[in-house]
């Protein structure tokens, strides 16, 4: 008599959500971070739409009760992830809930309140593929649109296979640049106008030599290797001149752009919002003829420097993050997202896996 087969945890999730995605993850992390975005995103929307809520207005729901309700399924899917949960004392849920922020799926009202958004559709300019945004399940989503797919922490659609009925409702549709939020239209011109900025506002340094790095968008390499900051010592013998993206070294650690004459700081503007740093560092490297750099392998896609928030917003629809620096992206959606980079002056190597191997 054949033995009955046990369903493992990768089978059981595979078995839940499979059917609903463009590409099932081999790799256990990323199937946990899927299973984790979809069902904390159904928990909170099927907490903050009860039946029983007086005259069925939204709820705010706290992340506690939806981690206790996870933490249930966890038990029996992860025990070994349970367990490391309760040793540690550490939020399982909280990498999914800043993506899932992230891409305007729910939004967090503080104190660790949490509410779902409402139903939106992105078209996302020269592309086949319609975003859908909001904090429901996909379950829900797929009796609207039986198309649509779980791609990373959001869902796709291909738009030639969107009801004429979803596409004739207008208050469905979000325009794509109110969603994705702000980004330079030229970033060329964007840098320059900053440089002009320093000349105008900037105030004289007090730097100390020794007190901060340059970026290094200009390709100097030391023993062979490239480093993302130049020391103090190379700025100095190479007698380095311009206007550049600063760091200082002590544990406040500040940005700023820098005004240097032969090595020595001058004048400096101070730079405070994260998001703006990380434009500047693409647009230095553009302006020094070179190319900010999105590396391939297998489906791990490995970015340097890290997105701002307009390009990551975009690309964790079609990815799940590992830091701050790398994705596993979803192997139908490869081109996709390359294409998008590429269009941003992102120079792509390594090799990605093609679906058909």
């Amino acid at each position: 008599m054949e033995e009955p087969k046990v369903l493992t945890s990768k089978g059981f999730i595979e078995l839940t959500l499979s059917h609903q995605t463009v590409a099932f993850p081999e790799d256990d992390y990323f199937q946990r971070e899927l299973f984790l975005t979809e069902y904390w995103r159904s928990i909170l929307f099927e907490i903050a739409f009860k039946s029983d809520f007086s005259n069925d207005k939204i709820q705010r729901v706290h992340n506690r009760k939806i981690k206790n309700i996870l933490s249930q399924q966890v038990e029996v899917i992860w025990p070994e992830l349970k367990d490391a949960t309760l040793k540690e004392d550490t939020d399982f849920t909280k990498h999914v809930r800043k993506c899932l922020e992230k891409i305007g799926d729910v939004i967090h009202l503080g104190s660790g309140f949490y509410v779902p958004l409402p139903l939106r559709m992105i078209d996302l300019p020269e592309s086949e593929f319609v975003v859908i945004i909001g904090g429901t399940s996909t379950t829900l989503i797929r009796n609207m649109i039986p198309d649509a797919r779980i791609s990373g922490y959001g869902r796709i659609v291909e738009k030639k296979r969107i009801p004429d009925s979803i596409k004739m409702d207008r208050h469905l549709w979000q325009d794509y640049s109110n969603w994705v939020g702000w980004k330079p239209e030229n970033i060329k011109d964007w840098i320059t106008l900053q440089m002009r900025q320093l000349s105008t506002l900037g105030s004289q340094s007090i730097q100390g030599f020794e007190d901060f790095e340059v970026y290094n968008s200009f390709g100097h390499r030391e023993r062979g290797k490239r480093s993302f900051w130049i020391d103090q010592r190379t700025i100095q013998a190479q007698k380095i001149s311009g206007i550049l993206l600063c760091k200082t070294l002590d544990s406040n650690r500040r940005y700023f752009l820098g005004e240097l004459s032969e090595g020595y700081l001058m004048k400096e503007f101070t730079i405070i919002d994260t998001n703006t740093i990380r434009w500047f560092m693409i647009g230095f490297q553009l302006n020094s003829g070179r190319s900010p750099i999105a590396r391939w392998n297998d489906s791990f896609l490995k970015v340097n420097p890290p997105l701002p928030q307009a390009l990551e917003r975009h690309i964790l629809v079609f990815s799940l993050k590992q830091n701050s620096f790398e994705y596993y992206v979803c192997e139908q959606v490869h081109e996709h997202v390359e294409q998008f980079l590429k269009s941003h002056g992102y120079k792509i190597l390594g090799i990605r896996r093609s679906h058909n191997e």
